[in-house]
């Protein structure tokens, strides 16, 4: 009953997402993941102001995105990853640095694999992080990638 309902849905507004997400597209910060979170989010499934509205942890929206597949959402591997990455960047919660544990920073912002845990063991070792520059100095940490997650993090 519930697709049912979705899918209905779906068809009343199909006409008016168009529009809706073409006015988005800009109201979207810019990012790598933008296009395919517009697509599969904006035009194809429940638009975006869904999305504009949520703030959630990287395991909240690895559930969001897994549910949206179990109803039918069509996504590869590298488009799941991608809208991930945009969605925490752009949509996630913040985390206390300089408290969290590395399991709390993992669940916040989107890094590889180890480096919530050198983030913590650098800043054991050192004392809390002052600021940006300082907490880029850990080693081994993708800048770019976290510089874009920047607005999630708190001194």
């Amino acid at each position: 009953m519930l697709k049912i309902a979705r899918r209905s849905l779906l068809i009343v507004c199909a006409a008016g997402v168009c529009a809706a997400a073409i006015s988005a597209r800009q109201e979207l910060p810019e990012g790598q993941g933008k296009d395919v979170t517009m697509r599969l989010c904006g035009v194809e499934c429940h638009g975006i102001d869904k999305v504009i509205s949520e703030h959630r942890s990287k395991s909240q929206w690895i559930e969001s995105i897994e549910t949206m597949k179990q109803d039918g959402m069509k996504i590869s591997d590298a488009e799941f990853k991608a809208v991930l990455s945009y969605l925490i960047a752009h949509f996630g919660v913040t985390v206390k640095i300089n408290q969290a544990t590395a399991r709390q920073i993992d669940d916040v912002l989107d890094l590889e694999p180890g480096q919530a845990e050198a983030i913590v063991k650098y800043r054991e070792a050192n004392g809390p992080f002052a600021d940006w520059k300082a907490l880029l100095a850990v080693p081994g940490l993708d800048a770019k990638k976290l510089e874009e997650q920047k607005g999630n993090v708190i001194f």
